[in-house]
């Protein structure tokens, strides 16, 4: 494969799997795995320039943007961090750090607790915004969830304004004493943080036992010299801080003052930190929270602001990553799953073995390239780890199974439907749009909770209908009579009648859900969430502009690409998916977005698409602009396409002006933006 095509399909798989474990708290590799292809396409960039995108993920922090929560700029830097996954890479890393600052320096050592990351944001001591981390720069707005949160100070002591970064996080307890109120819905703690967050209901927020740990703090009037005297200062001022903290330097007086300013925390010298990270690996199963590594950071700020930021992290601080939780067991069987877009995935069934505090009797084994790598056959004992602390995945076998040391080999035919599997890549699909399967799973991706969230018909209710013949594909779901289930083992009238309830409240969806919850390949939350803001606000306009088959349409959004594109195309020119577009605009979903304007205010850029670039003085950040055209009717993209039909310029506006020029967009400054709004 040459350069540029293995750089572009790492920027892909990269992109992918962090909407999965940002947006969709789903991840599908470990921390380590994502780590080396990150580093991999780091390297292929550093050696090949010429072919690093403007929009490549080692340019940005992975975003957790989520389209159904307004987004705000962070005034502060919020990016990822660098990583070390051995004693001595560390040891490494630490020397090489104090060698940079010149002068002794001590490092702070806390936990990395997995978690869902959040900034504060207070103005004269009192919450003014919560905002998720997002994509670095900008994040989304959840305060009413987070002042739900009792751990979290509402007001403080301060008088000035400032800014703290922290973790938000569910204990194993209160989290095993919530699932079970659920019987297990969710599948592990960060997951159920991370989605409470965007949950649109407060009211639900408020009953999740949700706590937090804060870790930096910027203070406009700040007169602190290290980092230890911030957090010292975050607790005077009623935040929680983390107990598990440590300080190690090589001068004993800072050791004893440090001690003496924070005596929770432990002290030592800078010879004993590695002893200390190896002993903390040890006891990370007795703590009641989930942590998947250690954060080391120089303890001085002004070494700090010498040393500076990459793109991607600061240059003071680096995690220590854990490996995965392992175990080893026999895999029982092996059997392979179809998903809604014919995608077949090997998974392992093991004998039950517990890891990382829970028990794991299932097992990824990703295609069938992979099983052949691990040589794995049934009956086989196994290595398996909890990957990124989540996912078990089988890693290696130890011993064959004696009485048949086979290799696992994908049958030629699709279980369900009897069609021929077709291998395309690395792995293998069924192509037959009537597998029952793949319909089946596509109903079931329809009513989830992330899509159109018919909680009444989960995955058991789903297989019982289509099992009986009563639901055949989507449609079905609002045509079926509900009634006839009363006359079923185990679906009483108030059951039944809170479906029926259920089914008819998504119907008030918005376009945006309706949209992504049709398992259109390439069409996910944020891929829709990018049509409606370039202009593609209605089914019918994303139909008509598919139906001239012209690539440019939809490549022009930022983040498409060709590839996404031509799915596009496909997808709105396919007969059945039009036919059953229809179908469900004669139920009544809805297939088109509303401008949600505030009473009382004209939608004077009703149908118009602006972009805003460049610095201005009444709208810092940009985001109060956007909040301004959103009230009045208008859509606000981030790249100029086709559709913009307003750009709002102001200073060092950069090439997006040039390219609206050539778009013939109006161009708007400041001053006449400022009129147009009165």
């Amino acid at each position: 494969m040459d350069t540029k095509k293995r750089i572009d399909q790492l920027s892909t798989e990269l992109l992918r799997h962090q909407y999965l474990y940002n947006v969709k708290n789903e991840p599908e590799i470990s921390d380590l795995e994502y780590d080396r292809l990150f580093d991999e396409l780091l390297n292929l960039e550093e050696q090949n320039p010429q072919y690093a995108s403007e929009n490549s993920p080692t340019k940005r922090v992975g975003s957790d943007l989520d389209n159904t929560f307004p987004e705000k700029e962070h005034t502060i830097p919020v990016l990822s961090l660098d990583k070390e996954y051995t004693g001595e890479g560390l040891e490494k890393w630490v020397a090489k750090t104090m060698g940079k600052a010149g002068k002794n320096i001590g490092f702070v050592v806390e936990e990395k607790i997995d978690g869902a990351s959040i900034v504060l944001y207070y103005k004269m001591g009192r919450l003014d915004n919560a905002l998720t981390r997002g994509n670095g720069l900008v994040g989304n707005d959840v305060t009413e969830n987070i002042r739900t949160i009792k751990q979290i100070p509402l007001i403080t002591g301060e008088t000035s304004d400032f800014a703290v970064r922290g973790e938000i996080f569910i204990s194993k307890s209160d989290f095993e004493n919530y699932n079970r109120k659920f019987e297990n819905r969710y599948s592990n703690p960060r997951n159920l943080a991370a989605g409470s967050l965007r949950n649109i209901k407060s009211s639900v927020v408020a009953q999740i036992p949700m706590n937090i740990l804060v870790y930096e703090g910027y203070f406009r009037e700040n007169t602190a010299n290290d980092h230890i005297s911030i957090l010292r200062r975050l607790k005077d001022l009623n935040f929680k801080i983390n107990p598990n903290t440590a300080f190690f330097c090589a001068d004993s007086e800072s050791v004893s003052l440090t001690k003496n300013k924070f005596p929770e925390i432990a002290t030592g010298s800078i010879d004993e930190l590695s002893a200390y990270v190896k002993e903390r690996m040890k006891t990370r199963e007795t703590l009641d929270y989930d942590i998947d590594g250690l954060v080391i950071k120089i303890n001085e700020i002004d070494v700090r602001e010498n040393l500076g930021y990459t793109s991607h992290h600061p240059r003071w601080a680096t995690a220590f990553k854990f490996d995965a939780p392992t175990a080893q067991t026999i895999v029982e069987n092996i059997r392979i799953q179809v998903g809604r877009n014919g995608r077949v995935t090997p998974v392992a069934t093991l004998k039950p073995v517990r890891i990382a505090g829970s028990t794991v009797s299932r097992a990824t084994l990703h295609n069938q390239e992979y099983i052949e790598i691990l040589e794995l056959g049934t009956g086989d004992r196994v290595d398996i780890s909890k990957r990124g602390d989540i996912i078990p995945a089988v890693d290696k076998v130890i011993d064959k199974n004696s009485e048949n040391p086979s290799v696992f080999k994908f049958p030629g035919t699709c279980p369900f439907c009897l069609s021929v599997l077709i291998k395309d890549g690395a792995h293998h699909f069924c192509k037959n749009r009537e597998c029952p399967e793949r319909i089946k799973r596509s109903i079931i991706y329809f009513v989830a909770k992330d899509q159109m969230d018919i909680d009444t018909i989960g995955k058991k209710t789903i297989d019982f209908l289509f099992s009986k013949g009563f639901i055949k594909n989507i449609p079905d779901i609002y045509k079926f009579n509900y009634d006839r289930l009363l006359q079923e083992e185990g679906y009483k009238e108030k059951k039944v009648e809170n479906i029926k309830k259920s089914i008819e409240k998504s119907k008030t969806q918005p376009f945006s859900r309706v949209l992504a919850a049709l398992g259109f390949d390439g069409l996910g939350k944020a891929a829709v969430s990018d049509l409606i803001k370039n202009g593609f606000d209605s089914i019918d306009k994303i139909i008509s502009a598919a139906a001239k088959r012209d690539i440019e349409i939809f490549s022009d959004i930022e983040g498409f690409g060709e590839t996404t594109a031509r799915l596009l195309i496909d997808h709105f020119n396919d007969r059945e998916n039009l036919e059953k577009i229809e179908e469900l605009k004669k139920i009544g979903l809805n297939f088109k977005e509303e401008a949600r304007v505030e009473t009382g205010i004209p939608a004077v850029f009703a149908g118009q698409l602006w972009v805003i670039t460049g610095s201005f003085e009444n709208f810092n950040p940009r985001s109060k602009a956007a909040k301004e055209i959103e009230k009045r009717g208008g859509r606000v993209s981030t790249s100029v396409s086709s559709k913009t039909t307003h750009l709002l310029s102001g200073s060092s506006p950069g090439s997006k002006l040039e390219k609206a020029r050539k778009q013939k967009s109006a161009i708007i400054n400041e001053a006449q933006f400022s009129d147009m709004l009165k």
